[in-house]
This record gives structure tokens, C-alpha cells and sequence, in this order.
């Protein structure tokens, strides 16, 4: 008999008051594993001008449990970055005998993935990229200084406005305080680091801060291209492995300028303390001229490339194949290897362990309901405002891999997902990829470094070499 989830368990709290009969719940915005959120009337509202809000209701877990320690951690957190314009405002806290509910800003936008995939909003809209990008930029920053570190940065986690001017970071299911974690496998994989995930680059701890930045180039490459740049970051995911190969290899399959792709160059470093800081990211962006191909250097790109910005533009959905979701939580996930050789440390040292991290707390994976097959991303009653962060360890459904027709290309850009919100079916986007004979030489490179942590080896030798830039953080 299959497992359920503790969302499915709750009842419909539609036409509930709360709040000392403040807030009136309306309807359900999304539901994820561990609460629903709905859209609430503040019933002493002038009735020309009514105040919604997103209120996320949880089921209120036994005291001293982990459970509790685990969202009051989220709470707090969250409370104490909440005063930044770009961040999603946590109001006030319910509690009642059964639920907790959590008053949060009301974004009819939806999220950044809506914004990005159905939406198309910042499809060659340079100036809406550099003013959400930064927006975001700040937020994760911010948090920085306030020493919250994410470690779930992903479209479905940011909110914004209609039309994507407005940008907001939701979801501090995962954050911790430290600013290094043995937490391996913690978060969407999609937007990990080599690092977080942990199976090729085992130092023991990794760098909370550097992480965060290397999930912003991520959802860059997704603003600019409606793509993510590979599934995994490791050397066994093709796209990740002619990266390492030869880091243009995103100029050569996504439609990214120039200048574009050397900021991404910075951000996808395989050493993290030698990435670009968040303060001079903001620089970059802010002075770059274009994100995107003009039409003359559209023209003249090769095959992929163009396929890859059609797509984009026509917007075009195929069924995907199906992959059965992957649950990676704090502690738990992917881990580390357990035998440990010279090629699976890093060539610079631990990071420092700058701040004392408040507790040591870890979510064990029983405390996980999952039903295989079903979508258990937690993430996003994204049109709500507010994504359900205690769900937060559940992967994203992800880029699907696409189908492939006869062409059988030498490399597969990985689509941007689609269609995970509110708990419908994933779709995926669908372009096929020439079998050029640059890519074949990068995939004959890929088959010779048959041993994958050679190849993040000898990738950390030719562009990752910085020991010290990035030290002190962004």
C-alpha cells in the first residue's frame, strides 16, 4: 500500500476563520507534503479596497520533536530576512491546536518559473532580466550579510509580479545559519552545486555561500534561455561533462551572448571559493550590454543554438518521458562516498567555518512521506506567494529529459521543466540537437576521461584554480 502524504490527510480548511476571526481562508492556491496554502481575506479590510494574503497552514507537530525544531528553524529564519523589499514578508505566526498558520504576502504573479516558461516575460527583455536578476541578487545577498544561507535557490522559490518586475525569495525550508554544511544532497538537483551534491568533490563541508551563488547562475541561464544548463552538475550528466571539457560549451548549444556567458564562466567555477562574489555579480550584470544573440549572430549559429531560441520562442510543449522523483533532504540525499581517493578531495583546502551554526539539527528521511510516481515537490502554491517551504526537501521534478528523434544528437541540453506547479503533470520543452563535429569531439574528450572524478580534476586545473578569490565571501 502506498504511502500518503501528511497534505493529503488535512481536511479542506476553505471558509475557516482565523486570527482571532482576522483572516478568512478562501481557496486552496497549491498543497505540497506537508500543508496547503490558501488565499485569505483580512475581513476588517475596507470592502472597495479588500487585503489578501497567502496563508501556508501546516499541520502542528508534537513538541521537542525534530519536526518542530525543523520549522521553527524555517520560521525563524525566514522572520529574520523578511524586512528586505525582495524578500516574501512573513506577517505573523497562528497557532491552534491542530495547524500552524503562516501569514505571508499574497503574490498574484505566481513564481519565476511561470514567469520564465509559460509566460516568456524575460524572453530578449534586457532590461527586465538586469532589474529582476539584481532584485534577486539582493535578496540572496542580504541574507548573506544577515548570515541565512538558502540552499534551495530555484525558480519555484522565487515570487514576483505579473510581469516579473517585482521579485521575491520565498521558501527558507532549508536554510541554515553556517556558513559550511556536511549537509550533502540538500536541496533541487537541478540547481545544486558540484559540491552540495557531493559525489565527485568530497572535502568533508562544503561552502553554504558559494553554493547559493552557483544556483543564481542557474536560474540565469533559465531567464536568458528558458534552459537549465544540465540535470546534474557531475561528470556523469553529458551536458556537466563537456562543460568540464571545455567551459564555452554553453555558448555553443544555448542562444547567450558573449558577454553572458562569461559571467556564467565566473558563476560555474568548479573551485567555490574562487566564484564571483554576489557584489561583483551585481556589477556585471548591471554593466553587460545584451544577454541575447542579435538576429545577425542568430543566423549565422549553428543548428542547436537555433533550435534552442525557437523553441523558446514558440513556446513548444511535447509529453516527457517520465522520471520517478528523487528525495533529497538535509543529512540524507545523495551523500558522500565513503572510500575516499586523491581524485575525489578538493585541491584547496576546507572552507573555514566561519559562523557557529545555531543548532546541528538534521531532517531524517523518515520524517518524508513520498508517493511514488506522484509530484511530492512541496515547493510552490507559487500563484499564492508563498511556496511550502517545509517541503522543501523534496526534488523538483526538474528538466525532463527530452525525446530524441533519429538525429540522435552527440549532446542533450536538458529542457527547462514545466508545468510542476500547483501539482499538475511536468511537460517539457522539446528541441533536437545537431550532431555537429565540435560536439563530437567534446563527447569523444568526455568517453577518454572514462574516470569522472578525473575529469573534475582536470576541469579544476584548467579554470578552477583560484585558491583565494571569493575568500571573504560576497
Amino acid at each position: 500500500m502506498g504511502r500518503i502524504t501528511v497534505t493529503e490527510s488535512m481536511p479542506d480548511l476553505n471558509g475557516l476563520s482565523i486570527d482571532n476571526g482576522r483572516l478568512k481562508l478562501l481557496e486552496s492556491l497549491g498543497s505540497g507534503a506537508y500543508g496547503k496554502v490558501y488565499r485569505a481575506l483580512d475581513v476588517l479590510s475596507p470592502l472597495d479596497k479588500p487585503v489578501y494574503y497567502a496563508v501556508k497552514c501546516l499541520l502542528r507537530p508534537e513538541k521537542k520533536s525534530h519536526q518542530e525544531e525543523f520549522q521553527k528553524r524555517e520560521i525563524d529564519l525566514h522572520r529574520l530576512v523578511c524586512d528586505h523589499p525582495n524578500i516574501v514578508t512573513l506577517h505573523r505566526v497562528v497557532y491552534d491546536t491542530r495547524y500552524v498558520y503562516v501569514v505571508l504576502d499574497l503574490c498574484p504573479g505566481g513564481d519565476l518559473f511561470t514567469a520564465i516558461t509559460e509566460n516568456q516575460v524575460f524572453r530578449n527583455n534586457i532590461q527586465l532580466v538586469k532589474d529582476s536578476f539584481v532584485q534577486l541578487i539582493d535578496a540572496v545577498h542580504y541574507c548573506h550579510k544577515k548570515s541565512v544561507f538558502h540552499r534551495d535557490i530555484k525558480p519555484e522559490n522565487v515570487l514576483c509580479s505579473p510581469g516579473g518586475s517585482d521579485i521575491r525569495l520565498a521558501d527558507f525550508g532549508l536554510s541554515i545559519q553556517s556558513s559550511v554544511s556536511t549537509d550533502f544532497g540538500c536541496g533541487s538537483s537541478y540547481y545544486m552545486s558540484p559540491e552540495c551534491i557531493g559525489k565527485e568533490l568530497s572535502v568533508g563541508r562544503y561552502s553554504t555561500r558559494h553554493s547559493d551563488i552557483w544556483s543564481l547562475g542557474v536560474i540565469l541561464t533559465n531567464m536568458i534561455s528558458g534552459r537549465n544548463p544540465w540535470r546534474y552538475a557531475t561528470a556523469h550528466d553529458d551536458c556537466f561533462a563537456a562543460y568540464l571539457s571545455d567551459n564555452n560549451f554553453l555558448r555553443q548549444v544555448l542562444p547567450i551572448s558573449d558577454g553572458a556567458n562569461e559571467i556564467l564562466k565566473r558563476i560555474f567555477t568548479i573551485n567555490p571559493l574562487s566564484r564571483i562574489t554576489l557584489t561583483d555579480l551585481r556589477k556585471e550584470i548591471l554593466t553587460l550590454d545584451t544577454f541575447f544573440l542579435t538576429e545577425k549572430e542568430l543566423s549565422n549559429a549553428g543548428a542547436t543554438v537555433r533550435a534552442a531560441a525557437k523553441t523558446y520562442e514558440d513556446g513548444q510543449h511535447h509529453e516527457p518521458l517520465v522520471e520517478e522523483n528523487t528525495l533529497f533532504v538535509s543529512g540524507e540525499g545523495m551523500g558522500s562516498s565513503s572510500s575516499v581517493s586523491s581524485d575525489e578531495v578538493y585541491a584547496f583546502n576546507s572552507p573555514k567555518d566561519d559562523d557557529e551554526p545555531p543548532s546541528s539539527f538534521i531532517v531524517p528521511k523518515s520524517a518524508f512521506l513520498t508517493v511514488p510516481g506522484a509530484n511530492n515537490n512541496a515547493g510552490s502554491a507559487t500563484s499564492s506567494g508563498a511556496s511550502g517551504s517545509t517541503d522543501s526537501g523534496y526534488e523538483s521534478e526538474g528538466p525532463i529529459t527530452p525525446a530524441t528523434y533519429a538525429v540522435d544528437p552527440a549532446i542533450e541540453v536538458p529542457d527547462f521543466p514545466d508545468g510542476e506547479n500547483l501539482g499538475q503533470a511536468s511537460e517539457s520543452l522539446f528541441s533536437v540537437y545537431e550532431d555537429t563535429p565540435k560536439l563530437k569531439a567534446t563527447k569523444s574528450k568526455i568517453k577518454k576521461a572514462t574516470n569522472s572524478r578525473r575529469l573534475i580534476r582536470l576541469a579544476f586545473e584548467k579554470f578552477g584554480k583560484g585558491r583565494s578569490a571569493g575568500r571573504n565571501g560576497s
